[in-house]
């Protein structure tokens, strides 16, 4: 599998993992050549929020329609009451405390300064603070949801929905969050800040999660505008190989990745390919606004299907031949395709490797299918 990259500024740079940590090289003169302390230094700037304590969505108003008041605690309790009863008894203690005094309220100018723009429509700007237990909304982007929502059919509708979607996400932050004033260390689900353990920096897989679950709760398919669409796949391949109940668990009580890095090692027992493999989505996420070029996402596509590979070759008989076909099915419909990047507003030429990996998928399932017919008519013989 080819190194791992990302062009910048006109500028490809190469990312690798030595005793677990990140050491970032740049492409010059034809070489692999280390980067001057300046250089280093800005790029871990772009690579690290300064902010990592607060949990934010940004979500395009065309996905969604809807109205609900900020103040509408019936709609709050509704979706807890969902929320409960997906997490596990003994994982709750962060939703029954955060929830006892969860400050609620709009802001002004949460992110107007920030001069963001997007393609796809008007975000509505939301936060769940950790530090202080606080679900803030930015009053100038509601206005502005408001305004697009009168262009539409229904325009109650239209910024309804739009508005749940958003409160639904940071709620599930909410619920998924533990604040130490005695250590000042925020975790949120599976990420924890501040911290020198980079295995302990997923901000990716927790954006990607808390968007899942977003979905789930409101009967929704996540669509290729959400801007956690990618990071969101990647969990949902990762559950046709290992499930749901350790990304639940770990998510809810602040476990990390360890736990997913257990069930990984029982289908390739290799604990540092699961440790790259979480670390190169987190590169991911930390580089996919600003990168022009990279080969991240077929690279964690490629790594993902060794271990679908390995786990339908472990079930691989008569008994089980609904599963692997059943797992197949779901598994294409979740990868990353260049259809896909380019519904994204994406150039899928750009993304290095996908190609490779979609067609890396099509040849495992031939091949997958092929054995499975050949087996049946055995049976039947």
């Amino acid at each position: 599998m080819d190194n791992l990259f990302f062009v910048y500024n006109n500028i490809k740079y190469f990312v690798e993992y030595i005793d677990k940590k990140m050491n970032i090289f740049k492409f010059y003169n034809g070489e692999k050549t280390k980067l001057t302390g300046v250089e280093e230094e800005n790029i871990k700037t772009l690579l690290n929020s300064k902010d990592s304590y607060i949990y934010d969505s940004e979500i395009l108003t065309n996905l969604i329609k809807g109205n609900i008041q900020i103040e509408n605690k019936e709609y709050v309790l509704s979706y807890l009451q969902w929320l409960e009863k997906i997490i596990p008894e003994d994982c709750r203690s962060n939703l029954y405390r955060n929830i006892k005094d969860l400050k609620y309220m709009k802001k002004l100018d949460a992110y107007s300064s920030n001069n963001k723009s997007y393609s796809s429509g008007y975000p509505v700007v939301a936060e769940y603070n950790t530090k202080t237990n606080s679900l803030n909304i930015d009053e100038k982007s509601i206005s502005e949801l408001w305004q697009v929502a009168q262009t539409t059919d229904n325009p109650q509708e239209f910024y309804f929905k739009h508005y749940a979607r958003v409160l639904s996400h940071e709620l599930n932050h909410m619920a998924s969050s533990n604040y130490n004033y005695e250590t000042d260390i925020s975790l949120c689900g599976f990420d924890k800040y501040p911290t020198d353990d980079i295995s302990e920096h997923n901000r990716g897989l927790t954006e990607g999660f808390t968007e899942i679950i977003s979905s789930a709760g409101l009967s929704n398919s996540i669509d290729s505008s959400s801007n956690y669409y990618i990071e969101a796949s990647f969990i949902n391949q990762l559950f046709q190989i290992i499930g749901t109940e350790s990304f639940v668990r770990a998510y809810f009580s602040n476990l990390g990745v360890a736990p997913m890095q257990e069930e990984l090692y029982k289908i390739i027992e290799d604990y540092n390919k699961s440790f790259q493999l979480f670390r190169d989505i987190e590169t991911y996420f930390d580089v996919k606004d600003f990168c022009d070029e990279q080969n991240i996402v077929g690279n964690i596509q490629l790594t993902l299907l060794e271990y679908l590979d390995k786990k339908l070759d472990s079930i691989l008989d008569y008994f089980h031949v609904d599963e692997i076909r059943r797992i197949l099915s779901i598994y294409e419909n979740m990868i990353i395709t260049p259809e896909k990047i380019r519904e994204m507003g994406k150039n899928p030429q750009q993304f290095y490797n996908v190609v490779e990996s979609v067609n890396k998928f099509k040849s495992m399932k031939n091949r997958y299918e092929l054995f499975i017919n050949d087996s049946l008519k055995s049976m039947e013989k």
